[in-house]
């Protein structure tokens, strides 16, 4: 089934992997959600819960004192009639300008092989939340690792299995054999 809502196939490299695959069956089927955003970027949006009647900023003239404008420490002062007017509107919900910059410098097709997250929390949680099936998957973590792995599993009703690394005598390495293992006795992870 493929991913609804992108505009073109996302990556297919390698040739053996196919995302499509590993997603979870009922995300693949949601319908993407849509806004009046999707279709207008300009007039009153009320879906948007925004200030139709523009921000709520105090006057310059109240705000700045002459000194704060001259030595350029008064951003809003600084701002153009039209960057102002905007401070009332929520950003685009899928960056597609600064998802194709980074692509463009990063060397890849265009916006789909780029994913943006609100910090490495918030994707962790979806990989988790799109990946595993609550209450049947497992993960493994190697403590020492980032704690968020074991919490946002212990959230999404993951299972999770350490296999700690190999620390003696200087090391900061798998434990290969206990990977290996692990890899061959459970199956149905995430």
């Amino acid at each position: 089934m493929p991913i609804l809502g992108l505009k073109t196939p996302g990556p297919s490299h390698p040739p053996h992997f196919s995302l499509e695959e590993i997603i979870r069956p009922n995300i693949l089927a949601l319908q993407p959600y849509r806004c009046a955003r999707d279709d207008y970027s300009a007039g009153i949006l009320l879906d948007a819960n925004e200030n139709a009647l523009g921000p709520s900023l105090p006057s310059l003239s109240s705000s700045s004192t002459k000194e704060e404008v001259n030595a350029g420490t008064d951003t809003l002062a600084q701002m153009t009639s039209e960057e102002k007017y905007l401070l009332n509107r929520y950003p685009s919900p899928t960056h597609d300008s600064l998802k194709n910059q980074i692509a463009k410098f990063r060397g890849v097709p265009d916006e789909n092989w780029v994913f943006l997250g609100v910090g490495s929390d918030e994707v962790i949680d979806m990989l988790y939340r799109v990946l595993c099936v609550p209450g049947r998957d497992q993960v493994m973590t190697t403590p020492p690792t980032y704690g968020m792995y074991k919490v946002t599993a212990n959230v999404n009703d993951v299972g999770v299995v350490e296999v700690p690394l190999i620390t003696e005598g200087g090391k900061f390495q798998l434990d290969e054999e206990a990977v290996s293992l692990f890899n061959s006795t459970t199956l149905g992870t995430c």
